[in-house]
């Protein structure tokens, strides 16, 4: 329960604008208070004795150092902020993009699946659902009806994702690259 309340509720509070505050984590006399809640959370998970090391409390509970953690919330958001399009204050541009300066990693360059809404309100279709109709065995399909099919798949070789078209004869198939999350 307590290592549930501490990674769940005390450290999301701690991360809570790391966005802006995450050089700070970088200095010894903020690391040194990290260091100790994160001792004081572990001994009461464990209940271990006081003189335990704390890199063996946090190998046995999994958990990983709240400086790091801290600057990788930060890199996320940027990293999210960049996707969005969504520019930096002119004043802090030296502070947040400083963090690719600091912590680089290729799996950031990638591109990203998001995409932004485009909202359109005139249907030019029209969906008809009749139950009878789906309960059949082999259900026929009208001809003038648009069949598709879509489909993802993980081999060694990597991930992949598809469209067929039944009636239009037309499939696509592109791949999703090695660091996708999808599968």
């Amino acid at each position: 329960m307590v290592h549930w309340l501490y990674t769940r509720v005390i450290r999301p509070s701690i991360f809570y604008g790391a966005l802006v505050w995450w050089p700070k984590v970088i200095q010894k006399t903020t690391k040194i208070p990290l260091g100790r809640i994160q001792r004081m959370a572990c001994l009461a998970i464990t209940g271990s004795m006081k003189s335990t090391a704390i890199a063996a409390m946090d190998v046995l509970l999994d958990l990983t150092p709240l400086d790091l953690l801290i600057i990788a919330e930060a890199r996320m958001a940027l990293h999210r902020l960049q996707i969005l399009k969504q520019p930096a204050v002119p004043k802090s541009v030296a502070g947040l993009l400083s963090i690719w300066k600091n912590v680089s990693d290729p799996i950031l360059d990638m591109r990203s699946d998001y995409t932004n809404p485009i909202y359109h309100y005139s249907k030019i279709f029209s969906v008809m659902i009749d139950w009878d109709y789906w309960r059949n065995k082999n259900p026929l399909f009208p001809e003038d009806a648009l069949n598709c099919f879509t489909d993802g798949s993980r081999a060694s070789s990597g991930k992949g994702s598809g469209i067929f078209g039944l009636r239009a004869n037309r499939s696509f198939y592109f791949p999703l690259g090695k660091f996708s999350t999808v599968f």
